[in-house]
């Protein structure tokens, strides 16, 4: 049942290759076609005549000394030797030597067939001239025949020669006996057959002029390049997506990460702009994905998540912060944000908030943490920017600091947690990829559960089974996936260590906030 399963999932593999990828297959075939019809249609002209050669064994050896004639046994045997006989390089040499041509050019122009189950081999010449291609055919057939019959009359010369010999020693005086005269008789007939020789082949078509060319023949050409062309294409969707690591299906999805799908966020590029919520059905998608969340375990309080993924670009910010926001509209809940990208944090350039302090600063310092808490939170302002209700904060990473995995494995940070669990119900924690940096490593067990994030056509094989080992060799309380398929607009982490932040993109419209709740900048 197994294997059918597998065969049932690899050939739907296939078919979303060549569903995704149909455009290759037909650029290569188009491409080898008409690849194909502008070579052939630059050809020269080709012009092709045919004669024809009968093999005949008449037999007049065992006829002229009344043997029994035998017949062959073997049809497709003899026909492979005669035509052996036919393509033999000293044929060649004789025509050429004939028409005054190079012996490579009748070996080139010059092809021999035959019927397996026939006596009948045919002759084809193919040339730029037609009148020539049947003069080379003629002349082929011909030069055989004369090959044949000379080759027969020197072996009936030397019987000859052999009969005369053995009379010769024959006194004079017994030239009237038996023997004499049997040998006399042999040599009148040896002399009788070699006069009658043909080479046991006789013409039986003579090559004429064609009338038009045989070749090229450029659709004949087109249509065989756009066969060529589709094999071509296929082996080159198979080659790319064997190379291409990217996770393309939910079926992939599913069988990699093994993890129940807490939700899918639709593809939209109204999740880009921070101040937009989306549409209804990506705000019912949130909803949904907060209420999984909630319920996941009735058993177990599910407060403070944490937000990872196998790299980067897949997501992560962007679903932390309107989880985040479904979770502040649900029943009132007090929700915060917690930007811990301490590497590469984005939250800051989306929201325009560039320079203000936060997390790492609040790790950093010696100042009380519930007091600092609550000068660095900001509070956004429903009304203007949000299409769901008001009820979460958000804080944010700060200034990139030079140790950051020092500070995320930090006594204060584990306090940090603690506070932020007994002070609001829902707590999303939107780490970088666990699969690049280890930085989140230490979250993962001050948190109730993890959640994943993955994003068709930027998820990768190897990462993903990577994160999946990494995670159930922490031991992490893995709450789910959330696939995802917008475009991201987040760079990567190869440059992670060492990194600067930048610049983010500016908003539609700036983000209000209640002088109460105003952030601290660095300084």
């Amino acid at each position: 049942m197994f294997e059918r399963i597998r065969g049932d999932r690899d050939a739907s593999r296939v078919v979303v290759a060549l569903r995704r990828r149909w455009w290759v297959i037909v650029l290569v075939a188009a491409v080898a076609g008409v690849g194909a019809y502008v070579l052939a249609s630059r050809k020269p002209d080709m012009y092709t005549a045919s004669a024809a050669l009968l093999f005949q064994d008449s037999q007049l050896d065992q006829k002229l000394f009344g043997n029994q004639v035998i017949s062959s046994t073997d049809p497709t045997r003899e026909a492979a030797t005669n035509q052996s006989l036919v393509d033999l390089p000293t044929v060649a040499q004789r025509v050429a030597t004939e028409l005054q041509i190079p012996g490579s050019r009748v070996k080139e122009e010059v092809t021999v067939g035959s019927d397996a189950q026939s006596n009948v081999l045919s002759v084809t010449a193919t040339d730029p001239h037609p009148k020539f291609a049947a003069r080379l055919a003629n002349t082929y057939v011909a030069q055989f025949i004369e090959f044949r019959r000379q080759a027969d009359q020197s072996q009936l010369a030397a019987a000859q020669q052999l009969v005369s010999t053995q009379l010769a020693k024959i006194p004079a005086v017994q030239q009237n006996s038996a023997t004499a005269q049997n040998l006399q008789k042999t040599k009148t007939e040896l002399q009788l057959l070699a006069s009658l020789q043909t080479g046991n082949a006789l013409p039986v078509q003579v090559a004429r002029a064609p009338t038009s060319p045989s070749s090229p023949d450029p659709s004949k050409d087109a249509i065989i390049g756009v066969i060529l062309g589709l094999l071509v294409g296929g082996g080159l969707v198979f080659l790319l997506e064997r190379r291409d690591r990217r996770l393309k299906t939910m079926p992939e999805i599913e069988a990699l990460y093994d993890v129940p799908i807490i939700g899918t966020v639709p593809e939209s590029n109204s999740l880009r702009v921070r101040s937009a919520a989306g549409s209804p059905r990506e705000q019912d998608a949130f909803r949904m994905m907060r209420a999984q969340l909630r319920y996941f375990d009735v058993d177990r309080d599910i407060k403070r998540v944490m937000v990872t993924s196998a790299d980067s670009g897949e997501g992560k910010s962007l679903v932390s912060l309107n989880l985040a926001r479904a979770a502040g509209g649900a029943d009132n809940q007090r929700t915060l944000l917690i930007e811990a990208d301490l590497r590469r944090p984005s939250l800051a350039g989306r929201l325009e908030l560039n320079g203000m302090a936060g997390l790492s600063e609040l790790l950093s310092q010696s100042r009380d943490l519930e007091s600092g808490l609550r000068e660095l939170v900001v509070t956004p302002d429903s009304a203007e920017d949000y299409r769901f209700s008001s009820g979460f904060d958000v804080l944010l990473a700060g200034a990139t600091p030079p140790n950051p995995v020092e500070l995320m494995n930090s006594q204060r940070m584990a306090e940090l947690m603690e506070l932020v669990g007994s002070i609001y119900d829902v707590v999303i924690i939107d780490t970088p990829p666990i699969g690049v940096v280890s930085d989140p490593i230490p979250l993962v067990h001050q948190v109730d559960g993890v959640l994943v994030i993955a994003r068709l056509g930027r998820s990768r094989r190897d990462r993903a089974v990577a994160l999946m080992k990494q995670l159930h060799g922490l031991n992490a309380h893995i709450l789910g996936l959330v696939v995802n398929s917008f475009q991201s607009s987040a760079g990567g982490y190869s440059d992670y260590y060492g990194y600067a932040p930048r610049e983010g993109t500016k908003a539609n419209r700036p983000w209000r906030r209640p002088a109460s709740r105003r952030p601290t900048r660095i300084k």
